[in-house]
């Protein structure tokens, strides 16, 4: 039941206090002042989510200069290295301090330690990750520290690689435990006098990491099961691998099981509260106390000591200078007395006492300043609707609370240790919001946040008062959304169990809420299979997805994935609103007005029904009323005890719904879309029970699947779905109304028509609403992921109970245009059925397909950059729906600086392939670089690169829609949204950056579109949704690096809409420049509706001659206003007076005070070039809550543009 009112923007202020300025990442230069306020006008800044002030629910933090604590407690804290992903600087500073050594394992063979993000890989239940160990007598061996574990069988999952010559003699596999490292037990064996496991017809590499150039070698598939003869708890377990002739062995799983359970060996089962080193020499841990602070002691708890090292301080954590020495010596705490005032501590370590890795329980350094969390005040109620957003939220790790539910939600139980939470929310974000790990998005830092800490179940607590006044006959509790399931308690009495990510959680609390202070308590339960961290390196990702599909519905892909690292906490926590409501005796929910046209007429017929329920042990008898736009109707509805069901209005029955001549709701491209106010309200005895406001989109749905290939249509006109693949819209789940609205406006501004709610990661109904305004269709999945990248659901009965309740909550949406069950593949029978009987009972109207890249659509890429041309001969979907298609695409130069830090710029090494730039994988940087450097030369420095990467960002967007011009069957891109800072797949960037990619897919998108087929060498005009034009006249020009037309060509012609029309044969002349340029124009009346502009080499991708070109001076005019307090727009307009073409021009407009970009910004054009002689103008808007109180800048650049 959905009655949340989103907050209109003043309001929202009335309860919004002074908010502080939360640093992240370097922290501040110099002696810069600090400030600890934000505005509640201007949104937070770039990158920072969610943006509006009325919209975000984090706690001020503020210098506490009064009283004398420990300052470094859950701050940020920073570390050269650490052993694996869970023994992290976060630990160092959680406020636990601990003697005990922590529980880590070890992977190693022959030939020594396994790499530490390779190191989980046969443990992690995923299907594709896998270990490599080589010869023919080899083992890997798993060292367990501080930990044992029981098992009584091994099972192997995997391949052997080997000499076919060579191997005549059998094999041996062996499981030995130990707990000394030198006494070894045999377990179990298998062996025999043949090869072992099955053949296959693949043959494999002969190097598993394809570096040397050996030859191909046979494979046989291993699935081998070793019982054990021997059975106890050991601490280390080796596999030994004898086979004469074994080039490789592959384990995909090695996995152990004790009584048909599998055995867990992920060290992230475990929480120590403990930092410990990578290394054993030189290492260094700081603590970011959050502002300049006074102290005048440090503690340091250990483990595993430093013998020798300095204690150190910083205000800018670039430049240290020494405060202290490490005292040494055998105590377990060393306390130094050392006065200081700065923002940065830093423990330096020089040598360890023992020789081992160092360990570091806890930094504790007592002073005065720091940063202090404050709640927000709660939300005011509203009508009916009471937000339970900011306020008294609590948060606590279950394992430090001892307590049940029916305790915690008492108004006895003490907080006093747990943090503060912000709701909504993950539990990630939550402390992020306090600063007690940092932007998990900048640079490495995920890296500094532990796996293990998170890796559990949470404790939310909430104390809240009943507004006076609001409470009718029936009060109660709303949850939109939270992960993974959740126990609800209420003043001592559990409520319910919430179960899956996509459910929403309705509670009758009449009778349980009290005078005064009321308290909620949410046992946030944490993913049964979390899996593995994945960590991506300069030349390759790690694999997709993994066992945590086995949890679906739930946020799948935040285990990470070529396009987003794991998420620590896997995205746990209530992340969408909770909320009260009010109501009589009956209740109103989810909304659906179904319309038929009279086609081709386009009068409507409509069909309201909307479900009510009744909450009293009695019948009831009310009256439903309901209206859309203008049109009223209302029916008598009688209800039995505790009755739910669907009530319609059949048109036949109530004919002012029947042949009416509406506004009608179309996508982008093909008209307006129109939205009517429409609302429902029941009423007993003339008094309003329940009502809920909505909005109505009038528009048909027609599919067809005619030869195996799937037609849309909207309201009679065939639809051709152009956009793409969205995955969250926020890694961490912080998009809220203004970032949906922006990034779906952003997808209108560049002529798409559809976005694709990628294995449904998505659940905010704000980007629903979004779509509806900007008339961008969806294409909705389900949640399964490629069977190759995570199991099916564990809990199918929780997935479709999840299913229907989110096909109910979104059906009432007019961008909703297609469901589909899995992401390349077939969801289980059991499932699909479910999922199709559901669409069909549930949204009538609307078609639905089992697969994302099958059967009647098409997908499965290709993702890399390809030169342009080739776009145009693939097969690969062309006569089809093509559901996924992409290349990278390199944000630009001011947004790599936002997200690496400087010493990381250049040249491109792993901090890249960490923001998912690897040189191979599906996204292939090595062929994005290759045809940069054919095409350009090789690029010097960071800014070169994403300069130059424009190029081949716009060519190659433009390119693959394009190319499409043939069947116009529609094409998604992967992706058109970053989910977090990346540099691949989108088209601006996380920052709301558009690169060049943006205005390639905004030219190639235009509903009447001229362009060029580098492939026939033909101009083609191609009519997307433009309706018919007889009178148009297309021209082509090849004009040389100087300026100079060595061909043109006119012709007239005529266009209907949804064809494509091929006008001109290009021709090539002789003396053409070996860089050289096509311009397109199409005119109607003497206007210019689509041009274009390319480049060409007499050689196919080498343009290199143009860095011969002189540089241009452009003429410019420039004019900005605000249009009113809210918003402002502006305009440049650029003439060419030279004769050369001045090429790749870049508007950018940004602050006049502090030179930072603007942003969001939507331009009409951008990143295009001018003829000698010819003018442009670009118009651009932005709303003033963006400027930071800044009056605008408007900068030209370009390729040859001084």
């Amino acid at each position: 039941m959905k009655k949340k009112t989103l907050l209109p923007y003043k309001q929202a202020l009335l309860y919004g206090t002074a908010v502080s300025l939360l640093l992240f990442g370097c922290g501040t230069k110099g002696n810069a002042p600090e400030s600890f306020e934000r505005s509640e006008y201007y949104t937070r800044g770039i990158g920072q989510y969610p943006g509006s002030p009325a919209e975000d629910f984090s706690p001020n933090l503020k210098p506490d200069y009064d009283n004398y604590r420990n300052i470094a407690k859950l701050r940020t804290a920073y570390h050269s290295s650490s052993y694996d992903y869970n023994l992290t600087a976060q630990l160092a500073t959680d406020g636990i301090i601990t003697s005990q050594e922590p529980q880590y394992i070890t992977m190693s063979t022959p030939e020594g330690k396994i790499a530490k993000r390779e190191s989980e890989w046969s443990l992690d239940n995923g299907p594709f990750s896998r270990n490599t160990i080589l010869g023919e007598n080899t083992y890997v061996l798993f060292s367990l520290a501080n930990w044992s574990a029981q098992a009584d069988e091994i099972r192997l999952s995997g391949n052997v690689v080997f000499n076919n010559d060579q191997a005549k003699e059998g094999y041996e596999i062996i499981c030995q435990g130990s707990n000394n490292g030198t006494e070894w037990t045999e377990l179990g064996k298998i062996s025999g006098k043949e090869l072992p496991g099955k053949p296959i017809r693949f043959r494999m590499h002969s190097d598993p990491n394809k570096v040397t150039k050996q030859a191909v070698s046979p494979v046989r598939m291993l699935k081998e099961t070793i019982p054990f003869h021997s059975t106890g708890a050991y601490a280390q377990y080796r596999v030994v691998l004898k086979m004469k002739g074994a080039i490789n062995w592959g384990f995909t799983a090695i996995d152990f099981f004790h009584q048909g359970e599998q055995v867990n060996l992920l060290p992230s089962q475990f929480f120590s509260s403990t930092w410990m080193s990578a290394g054993n020499e030189e290492e260094w841990i700081y603590v970011d106390l959050g502002s300049r602070s006074e102290f005048d002691r440090i503690k340091l708890h250990w483990i595993q000591k430093a013998s020798q090292g300095k204690i150190q301080t910083s205000d800018d954590a670039q430049n240290w200078k020494d405060l202290a020495n490490l005292p040494g010596g055998d105590a377990a705490t060393d306390e130094i007395a050392c006065n200081g005032k700065a923002r940065y501590v830093r423990v330096l370590m020089q040598q360890p006492a023992n020789g081992q890795h160092y360990m570091l329980s806890e930094i504790e350094v007592m002073g005065k300043g720091g940063l202090v969390a404050q709640p927000l005040p709660q939300p005011q109620s509203e009508g009916k609707t009471y937000p339970l957003s900011g306020g008294n939220w609590m948060l606590q790790r279950a394992s430090a609370v001892s307590a049940n539910g029916e305790s915690i939600s008492k108004p006895d139980f003490s907080t006093s240790d747990w943090v503060i939470a912000t709701v909504p929310g993950t539990v990630l974000t939550s402390y992020k919001n306090i600063g007690a790990v940092p932007n998990p998005n900048y640079a490495d830092n995920i890296f500094q946040i532990s796996e293990s800490f998170f890796n559990s179940n949470f404790w939310y607590r909430n104390e809240f008062e009943v507004p006076e006044g609001f409470k009718q006959e029936r009060l109660f509790l709303n949850f939109d959304g939270i992960n993974w399931k959740a126990n609800i308690y209420l003043n001592g009495t559990k409520l319910g169990l919430m179960e899956g990510a996509f459910v929403r959680g309705m509670y009758d609390i009449t009778k349980h809420i009290v005078a005064g202070k009321n308290v909620l308590a949410i046992e946030i339960v944490k993913n049964a299979h979390i899996g593995a961290v994945k960590e991506k390196y300069e030349k390759n990702t790690d694999f997709n997805g993994g066992i945590l599909g086995a949890d679906n519905p739930t946020f799948h892909a935040s285990i990470g994935w070529d396009w987003i690292s794991t998420i620590r906490g896997r995205n746990i926590g209530i992340y969408d609103d909770v909320y009260l409501t009010t109501s009589g005796k009956v209740t109103i929910q989810d909304p659906f007005v179904q319309t038929s046209l009279a086609l081709p007429d386009t009068t409507a017929t409509l069909t309201p029904e909307i479900i009510v329920k009744n909450h009293e042990g009695q019948p009831v008898k009310g009256i439903l009323s309901g209206q859309v736009g203008d049109i009223r109707f209302e029916q008598p509805v009688e209800l039995a005890a505790n009755e739910e069901k669907a009530v319609s209005f059949c048109p036949d029955k109530f004919t002012q719904l029947k042949d009416q001549t509406l506004n009608l709701w179309w996508p982008k491209g093909y008209g307006s879309p129109y939205l009517y106010e429409a609302n429902f309200t029941f009423s007993i005895d003339g008094q309003v029970s329940d009502t809920e406001d909505f909005q109505v989109g009038i528009r048909q749905m027609d599919f067809n699947e005619d030869n195996g290939i799937l037609s849309l249509f909207v309201n009679g006109r065939r639809f051709i779905g152009r956009g793409g693949n969205w995955g969250f819209g926020e890694n961490n789940l912080n998009y809220r109304g203004r970032e949906y609205d922006i990034a779906v406006a952003h997808h209108a501004n560049m002529n798409f028509t559809m976005m694709r709610n990628w294995v449904g990661q998505i659940g905010d109904e704000e980007l629903y609403e979004a779509c509806d305004r900007h008339g961008i269709m969806v294409w909705q999945d389900f949640w399964l992921a490629n069977p190759a990248d995570g199991p099916d659901p564990y809990y199918p009965d929780m997935f479709i109970t999840n299913a229907e309740d989110y096909v109910k909550r979104i059906r009432s949406h007019a961008s909703i245009g297609i469901y589909c069950g899995r992401n390349e593949g077939f969801p289980p029978k059991y499932i699909d059925d479910a999922l199709r009987r559901i669409v069909k009972a549930e949204h009538p109207g609307i078609h639905y397909i089992s697969s994302s890249a099958d059967e009647v659509v098409s997908g499965h890429g290709p993702y890399r950059a390809l030169p342009v041309k080739e776009y145009f001969t693939l097969k690969n979907g062309s006569d089809k729906f093509h559901s996924e298609r992409g290349m990278p695409n390199v944000m630009n130069y001011e947004s790599l600086a936002r997200t690496l830090k400087p010493e990381d710029l250049w040249p491109q090494s792993g901090k890249w392939g960490q923001h998912d730039y690897t040189m191979e994988g599906a996204q292939g940087g090595a062929s994005f670089n290759a045809i940069i450097e054919k095409g350009f030369g090789q690029p010097q420095s960071a800014k070169e690169f994403t300069d130059l990467a424009q190029w081949v960002n716009y060519s190659g967007y433009r390119g693959m829609f394009e190319s499409r011009s043939l069947h116009r069957k529609g094409l998604l891109l992967w992706m058109t949204h970053p989910a977090w800072p990346s540099m691949v797949w989108q088209t601006y960037d996380y920052y709301f950056e558009p690169t060049a990619a943006y205005f390639g897919c905004m030219k190639a998108n235009e509903p009447l579109h001229i362009q060029w087929n580098p492939a026939t060498d033909e101009v083609e005009v191609v009519n997307y949704s433009a309706g018919a034009h007889p009178s148009l006249i297309a021209k082509a020009q090849v004009i040389n690096m100087d300026g100079s037309v060595v061909w043109e060509k006119e012709v007239t012609l005529s266009s209907n809409e949804d064809t494509t029309e091929k006008c001109i044969k290009l021709e090539f002349p002789s003396q053409v420049s070996s860089a050289h340029f096509v311009k397109l124009y199409l005119t109607e009346n003497g206007k210019v509706v689509s041009d274009n502009f390319y480049i060409r080499g007499t050689e196919d991708g080498n343009y290199q001659a143009i860095k011969q070109m002189p540089k241009v001076s452009l003429q410019q005019e420039v004019n900005t206003q605000k249009v009113n307090d809210a918003c402002w727009s502006g305009s440049i307009t650029l003439k060419n007076t030279s004769q050369t073409p001045a090429l790749m021009i870049r508007i950018n407009v940004v602050g006049a005070e502090d030179g930072d970009q603007i942003l969001p910004m939507f331009y009409s054009d951008n990143y295009f070039s001018l003829l000698p002689g010819e003018e442009k103008t670009i118009t651009f808007h932005w709303k003033d809550e963006d400027t930071r109180g800044n009056a605008p800048k408007v900068v030209a650049s370009g390729y040859n543009v001084k």
